[in-house]
């Protein structure tokens, strides 16, 4: 009888042991937050949390980072519930070491001694709201492109190996652990619209930029296959950005007070074999008296125009590619200069002081039969400007000539030509209206619509 007691005694000890453990199990838990930032963003925070079935008056802490794209720059109690507890003060001891060669942060802390009068601080019991111990600090390399990536607890990191630990009453209790992502964004990109040449032709490519952040200047690489195409220098430095957005947020040519105060192009059509390349470097505040100009934000910017001739024996269909290319180095040093070490060609922006890499879209041409055209260029020249609003204009009341390329005179591409494309076309010039649709007013492109408008003559291509 005594040994059938002392058994269902044991059984209920088991019992409430194993409901003891299965509850600290679903409530002792550390956790770390997840977190995004923007390539070469700063002070960006993660908090450590925890949720604890008992009070805790300290913890350890090992974990790991991805240092290639994110730098541990401080780790702290900043707006804890651990700072809140102690009234403002830090712990009594906070043992916190960051490793930034293998990307590590481990941490011993203790929240008070206590005294004989006073029993030790501790964070009270929280099983289902998580409370925050510690603050991690990061800011994101400037080269980062979007990605995903862990912030994880790894128990055994450092020496003497760290693990992952909540103590409670002078007991060590091991957590469930839920560990974070930090997402970094890019919210800057250079693309180019799509191109369409005819072989023989001359090819018209605008580099454009999508971008979150005013910027003060930039650096662009592009390389290109000389053995299909040549590059066409424009008569003046200027003519590189003329009439496009760089021209018109920070206008006047290199130089200019208040415009690009430093725009430097820097060319080596064979740079190797089967490639040429263009590189382009401009600073908008550069010269006394410092005003602050900067591109600000915006989408579908125009950067850059770059003008080619294409060879007579590219077969239709087939593709080449303008490259963002970050494999060379800036052609501005005379061979015959040994000691003269360029630096690299490297496609960025700059913004808050910082360089930032764009996420790079590079650029295809597509050789075709298909008479390409540019929207707006309604009296077939070389440019889109009030003449050819006039022109529309002239042509729908007063008699005038009728466009070789309807296309090119349908602005809003509705399927017809009316006041309405006058209207249009003037707005985008003059007031920073909406451009003409696809393939715009700078490239050469088919009309993607499916309408009765004709396109005779290749306008402005």
């Amino acid at each position: 009888m005594k040994a059938r007691r002392l058994q269902v005694i044991a059984g209920l000890i088991i019992a409430m042991s194993l409901l003891f453990s299965g509850t600290s199990m679903a409530s002792d838990n550390l956790f770390i937050a997840n977190v995004n930032g923007n390539a070469g963003e700063t002070g960006i925070e993660c908090y450590i949390s925890a949720t604890n079935n008992n009070p805790i008056e300290g913890f350890s802490l090992s974990i790991e980072y991805p240092n290639s794209s994110v730098f541990l720059t401080a780790v702290d109690f900043l707006n804890t519930d651990v700072k809140e507890l102690l009234s403002g003060a830090d712990p009594d001891f906070a043992g916190i070491e960051i490793d930034p060669v293998n990307g590590q942060m481990t941490a011993g802390v203790i929240l008070s001694f206590g005294s004989i009068s006073q029993s030790p601080a501790s964070l009270p019991s929280s099983p289902n709201i998580p409370q925050t111990i510690l603050r991690m600090v990061s800011s994101i390399n400037n080269n980062s492109l979007p990605e995903s990536l862990p912030i994880e607890f790894k128990n055994g990191l450092g020496d003497p190996q760290i693990q992952n630990l909540l103590s409670s009453g002078g007991f060590s209790i091991v957590p469930e652990l839920d560990s974070g992502i930090i997402t970094i964004n890019n919210q800057h990109t250079f693309w180019f619209d799509s191109i369409l040449a005819n072989p023989g032709g001359t090819v018209n490519a605008t580099l454009r930029y999508d971008h979150i952040d005013p910027i003060q200047g930039y650096q662009i690489a592009i390389t290109y296959d000389n053995t299909i195409l040549t590059h066409i220098e424009p008569s003046t430095q200027a003519g590189y950005y003329e009439n496009l957005s760089t021209d018109s947020f920070v206008p006047g040519g290199p130089g200019a007070p208040n415009g690009i105060e430093l725009f430097y192009p820097a060319l080596d059509p064979n740079v190797e074999p089967g490639v040429g390349l263009v590189t382009f470097a401009a600073i908008f505040d550069f010269l006394p008296p410092f005003g602050g100009q900067v591109l600000p934000a915006g989408d579908g910017q125009s950067l850059i125009q770059l003008e080619f001739s294409s060879s007579s024996s590219a077969p239709l269909g087939s593709t080449t590619i303008l490259t963002l290319d970050n494999s060379y180095n800036l052609p501005s040093c005379p061979t015959t200069n040994p000691n003269c070490v360029p630096g690299a060609a490297l496609n960025y922006v700059i913004y808050d002081g910082m360089s930032i890499t764009p996420i790079l879209e590079h650029g295809i041409i597509e050789f075709s039969d298909v008479l390409g055209f540019k929207r707006g260029n309604t009296n077939g020249d070389s440019n889109v400007d009030l003449a050819d609003a006039l022109f529309i204009v002239n042509y729908l009341f007063s008699g005038g000539g009728f466009p070789t390329c309807e296309d090119a005179a349908d602005i809003n591409d509705d399927g017809s030509i009316d006041i309405s494309d006058s209207i249009s076309l003037l707005n985008f010039l003059f007031v920073s209206g909406p451009p003409p649709a696809f393939p715009g007013p700078i490239n050469c492109g088919p009309d993607n619509t499916d309408d009765n408008l004709d396109c005779i003559l290749p306008s402005g291509c």
